[in-house]
């Protein structure tokens, strides 16, 4: 059997290559495109998941839409109820925790990529088939939510796999006319600065919050003031409500307040990452809280995007004149906690590597690394970084043209692959030892399918 190198991935981590490159920064969740759903029946029912027929459907037609040799559907419907078991497994696992603040991160990042690599949200929306951005985000960011709890609990399962010198030689030697080509690649670090924005307009935000408060204390609905008002893509559009909120789902700022609540208070104004909230405690079930927020983002004046650029451009030139290291900088004035201190290296989550396919970086980034030699830096460029807009410059740290994979030039790459196909059995190996105690139950229409997994137990019967 040939090494599906590709579906080593979760199904709803498949390439929309029908439109654009999936944006490498991004674990992928993806809802099914409504045009390519139908009256929705019942594919398979792992544990409490339900795979649907869209569900299949999506998968089938996106792979054969890449050029992927598929001959029927029953591969594609064993990797969702693998998936599925995973998630299952996972909600189950007291050790296993999937925050809110996660889910939102997550979500925000993936759709910024698809937009950036679409062209714009009208794009998404109408590929999707959602009237607005809201409403999107809030279907996917279940999806989003189920696959981290996916992604999680596979860690726990494939843990120690590792693949030695050899294993790794005798693996390429048996599927290296399998394995994919090598498309233009880059490392790159970056330096990034959040305008500052003025006291004077963080005050304005804090009042309006208050008159907000105040007018729901007099008898407005706080749900319709969410609505209205706030800019949480997770709640907004479900006024502002959360349920079964446990400590450690939201950001500190956030549960310091919350926790401290009494029910039916609502909470002044505070400041997170994200913005300024209010919060109203709905319910309080032991450690659990039902409760409503609003929140209203921070957004810098032209004047203060103006000047931050300025301050970044000036770093930029003290680097090009050798009175400055990239490093250095990185350290002093970045504000991405994560690779300040890495002179501002950029890993990609995916790969856990600091490569990126040239193509697949989000159009900013392209753009600005796209005249580019190794060792230049880019022109100062706008972004959306970590849900806020920013300034950025970027190193071009080294670039690797496209060629077909070999042994000298991409062992790491090749041990990545041996790796994966080592997990790969091990997840089988446990999804087979889960199936003796799990409800699994496949639709009619699947029912010849031979699967790897003896799914129903008919063997046992």
């Amino acid at each position: 059997m040939k090494l599906k190198y590709m579906k080593f991935k979760s199904s709803m981590m498949l390439l929309i290559a029908a439109l654009f490159t999936v944006n490498t920064f991004a674990q992928t969740a993806k809802p099914t495109p409504k045009r390519l759903a139908k009256v929705d029946g019942i594919a398979a029912v792992v544990g409490d998941q339900i795979v649907l027929e869209s569900d299949v459907d999506r998968d089938f037609l996106m792979s054969k839409q890449q050029g992927m040799k598929v001959d029927d559907k029953c591969d594609f419907l064993n990797d969702i109820m693998l998936d599925k078991m995973l998630v299952d497994r996972a909600k189950q696992d007291t050790l296993i925790k999937v925050t809110q603040d996660e889910v939102t991160r997550q979500l925000n990042n993936q759709i910024e990529g698809w937009i950036a690599q679409a062209g714009g949200e009208k794009q998404i929306l109408d590929y999707f088939g959602f009237r607005t951005m809201a409403e999107m985000k809030n279907e996917t960011k279940y999806i989003v939510e189920d696959n981290i709890y996916a992604r999680n609990k596979r860690e726990m399962v494939v843990k120690g796999a590792d693949a030695t010198p050899e294993e790794v030689r005798l693996f390429f030697e048996k599927h290296q006319g399998e394995l994919p080509d090598v498309k233009d690649e880059v490392s790159i670090s970056h330096i990034v600065m959040f305008p500052q924005v003025s006291e004077e307009n963080q005050q304005k935000i804090i009042n309006q919050l208050k008159e907000i408060k105040k007018e729901i204390e007099e008898g407005a609905s706080f749900a319709t003031k969410a609505i209205l008002y706030s800019e949480d893509p997770g709640s907004a559009s479900n006024g502002g409500e959360y349920k079964k909120v446990s400590r450690g789902k939201m950001v500190k700022e956030f549960d310091a307040v919350a926790f401290n609540l009494q029910e039916g208070e609502i909470s002044d104004p505070f400041k997170t990452d994200f913005g300024y909230h209010i919060i109203k405690l709905e319910k309080r079930r032991g450690q659990e809280l039902d409760l409503r927020h609003i929140l209203i983002t921070l957004k810098p004046t032209e004047e203060e995007i103006k000047a931050t650029n300025s301050k970044l451009d000036s770093i930029r030139v003290l680097i090009n004149d050798g009175k400055m290291t990239f490093k250095d900088a990185a350290l002093r004035f970045s504000d991405d906690k994560y690779t300040k201190f890495n002179s501002g290296n950029i890993m990609n989550q995916n790969s856990g590597d600091d490569r990126f396919e040239k193509i697949a970086l989000p159009l900013p980034m392209f753009t600005a690394i796209t005249a580019l030699n190794e060792g230049d830096i880019s022109q100062v460029f706008e972004d959306d970084f970590d849900n806020r807009k920013a300034l950025r410059i970027l190193k071009l740290n080294k670039f690797y043209p496209e060629h077909k994979i070999n042994y000298e030039d991409d062992y790491y790459r090749i041990q990545k692959f041996a790796v994966q196909d080592k997990e790969r059995t091990m997840l089988m190996d446990w999804v087979k030892r889960q199936v003796g105690d799990a409800y699994v139950k496949i639709g009619k229409e699947y029912q010849s399918c031979t699967f790897p997994i003896d799914w129903e137990k008919k063997n046992n019967k």
